[in-house]
């Protein structure tokens, strides 16, 4: 009886690992190296849209700056996923704000790349903030530091700050009015005027995310077109289950036999 108990273990373990294989050759990756908060928003806005999704974790390999993912979505859904991502900005680019710019400073920085890197700094934070507002799917901040001149009596500078915002918005009520844009900006650059920020905005690509709801099977969701599919792929699962454990019982009881007609010594 061990020796069934033993062919039972083994036939569950293969056929675990056919329907693995069997459902990763059904799905594409669509998204890797991201981090889990991108991964988070690029699963729930699939799920929205009725594209089901799964996040994986890869493997770190001794790579620092927190975990990695991959997002998966259905072979037939791909094209669709890229497009429904590419419209709604996801994932964002990682933002370079002071941590991450002075996380590894230079060796020996000059003037003028310190300035560009507090520079690009700034305009990293900024451009978080404005992220965060609902509505904005990406802005991109551009900004010109005052320019002291070390010769000028009254500490006028030389070159005045100056700055450029371009946000991209969802289509709908605006999420913010230029006068509060250029006032944030203002507000966080020494030096710098409101009237001196220059404010375009875009509208993102508009792209319809009401899709079919998905459908739960067992503990999984997938989209109705991948239901047969996943059904088709247990039910051949089962049935080849099915079939190795009567061979399974028709070997033990061979083997019972054999051994009752084998004569005792």
């Amino acid at each position: 009886m061990r020796r069934v108990g033993t062919g039972k273990r083994t036939a569950r373990v293969v056929l675990l690992a056919a329907l693995v294989v069997a459902a990763g050759a059904c799905s594409t990756n669509i998204l890797h190296g991201i981090d889990e908060r991108a991964a988070n928003d690029a699963t729930r806005a699939l799920e929205r849209a009725g594209i089901g999704a799964e996040k994986v974790a890869e493997d770190a390999g001794g790579v620092s700056g927190g975990a990695r993912f991959t997002l998966k979505v259905p072979r037939g859904d791909g094209a669709r996923a890229l497009d429904l991502l590419r419209a709604l900005g996801l994932p964002r680019e990682p933002r370079h704000g002071f941590s991450e710019t002075y996380g590894q400073p230079s060796l020996i920085p000059t003037a003028s790349e310190e300035r560009a890197r507090y520079a690009g700094a700034l305009a990293g934070e900024i451009e978080r903030t404005l992220e965060g507002v609902d509505g904005v799917v990406s802005a991109r901040v551009h900004l010109v530091l005052e320019e002291a001149d070390p010769l000028a009596v009254d500490a006028k500078p030389r070159a005045a700050a100056r700055a450029a915002v371009l946000l991209a918005t969802r289509p709908g009520p605006k999420p913010l009015e230029r006068e509060d844009v250029q006032r944030l900006v203002a507000g966080s650059v020494s030096g710098l005027d409101a009237t001196a920020v220059s404010v375009v905005v875009t509208a993102a690509p508009e792209l319809a995310t009401d899709g079919p709801a998905l459908e739960a099977v067992g503990p999984l969701r997938v989209t109705p077109g991948s239901r047969a599919l996943l059904v088709g792929a247990l039910s051949a699962g089962l049935a080849l289950l099915a079939l190795l454990t009567a061979l399974l019982l028709v070997t033990a009881r061979r083997l019972a036999a054999l051994e009752r007609a084998q004569p005792r010594q």
